[in-house]
């Protein structure tokens, strides 16, 4: 009697278990680093997305290049969360520019909006200039955010929060970044420093948003920055996702 007891209670805890796990859709495993990435869906209780992030191993931060290099990750193909089409991590082994600020090795996670080939034509020079670094409406703006000089090419138009810490005097760690083309949002990215992964540094930050978008999808309305010791991953995730409509 007790045999069978223990039988249907591990029989239930995996059940429930498993349960859990199907609410949480992975990507495959990209290697970064000695690691890996991946991106991840998390659904709610009626199959909707509720978040969408990147999982990156503990070891993802061993043995990265000395140079720039790109890692391009796929969403789960069993689950649509639109708007996102495109998720890469851009590995900057030296910063990049304004280098008094950004100058310290760290990722960007890009969250694209817009297909491979929509990013790989933006060029932000000569007559894209224009295009590029066309001021959205107010309506389509988040508040307290302030645009870079200039477009980057293959990206798009970088808009600061300007309440963050490393635009106020402290030394830069993490903050999210909108990307903007033809005056529409064409990404999301939270950037991350390798010194605040290594220090296993949190992130639990609500967001500045916009009062419409251009694209309908789920966007996010928090950014949250973990490291799970179960796992050893970090998990870097736009989360509390609200379906918006065209002018909604």
């Amino acid at each position: 009697m007790k045999s069978s007891s223990l039988f249907l209670l591990i029989f239930l805890a995996c059940s429930l278990i498993s349960q859990l796990l199907a609410h949480e859709i992975r990507g495959p495993k990209v290697i970064v680093g000695s690691g890996y990435a991946q991106t991840f869906v998390a659904l709610n209780s009626q199959k909707g997305p509720s978040a969408v992030g990147i999982i990156l191993s503990k070891e993802a931060l061993d043995a990265l290049p000395a140079v720039d290099q790109a890692y391009s990750l796929k969403l789960p193909s069993s689950v649509l969360v639109p708007p996102y089409n495109e998720i890469i991590i851009n590995w900057n082994a030296h910063g990049h520019e304004p280098t008094d600020i950004y100058g310290i090795p760290h990722f960007d996670f890009h969250f694209y909006v817009i297909t491979q080939e929509e990013r790989e034509a933006i060029m932000c020079m000569g007559d894209d200039v224009y295009v590029c670094t066309k001021r959205p409406g107010t309506d389509y703006l988040p508040e307290f955010y302030i645009p870079t000089p200039a477009g980057v090419p293959m990206m798009g138009w970088h808009w600061l929060d300007s309440r963050s810490p490393e635009l106020n005097g402290k030394r830069f760690t993490s903050t999210f970044i909108y990307g903007f083309y033809n005056a529409e949002i064409i990404f999301l990215e939270p950037m991350i420093t390798r010194e605040f992964l290594l220090n296993f540094g949190t992130v639990d930050q609500d967001l500045s948003t916009p009062k419409k978008y251009a694209v309908d999808g789920y966007y996010p309305r928090k950014y949250t920055l973990n490291y799970d010791a179960r796992e050893k991953v970090y998990r870097i995730v736009m989360k509390k996702l609200v379906l918006q409509e065209i002018g909604k």
